[in-house]
């Protein structure tokens, strides 16, 4: 349970805006606007969502990377969603700790995702096992990093 909800989001998203009208504690911030983690409690847990911002430049990359270091001691989990896992930063994916791929990746994105992530299953598995899941609309594979 959460008793803060953060979205950062490049634009007006209206599942976000809907959230803040019907939940208590969720805080919009638009136009890449990244708060300071100085600015919280550590006390309370906060989820905070970092959505479609991979394009935004190394400034707010380093605020985002910052959560990503210094977050969890502030009573924070993030999440970072994107299309492009390649265009998120190597210190954010390294410090994240799961990765959800859905079905829009390339065959030259899954084999280079699935190498990163090799460990009891080889890149063969690990590609069949990503084929099985997201074989349905809208389904997922969740990586426990």
């Amino acid at each position: 349970m959460f008793y803060e909800d953060h979205h950062c989001t490049k634009e007006d998203e209206p599942l976000y805006q809907h959230l803040k009208d019907t939940i208590d504690g969720v805080d919009i911030f638009e136009n890449a606007q990244i708060p300071s983690i100085k600015d919280y409690d550590n006390e309370t847990t906060k989820l905070i969502i970092f959505d479609d911002l991979v394009l935004e430049g190394r400034k707010v990359q380093a605020q985002i990377g910052d959560f990503y270091i210094r977050g969890r001691k502030a009573g924070f989990s993030m999440c970072y969603l994107s299309q492009v896992y390649y265009g998120i930063t190597k210190a954010i994916r390294f410090d994240a700790q799961y990765c959800i791929l859905g079905r829009n990746l390339t065959k030259k994105d899954l084999n280079m995702i699935v190498r990163e992530y090799e460990g009891d299953l080889n890149k063969d598995e690990l590609i069949l096992i990503y084929k099985r899941a997201t074989a349905e609309p809208l389904n997922t594979l969740m990586i426990d990093m």
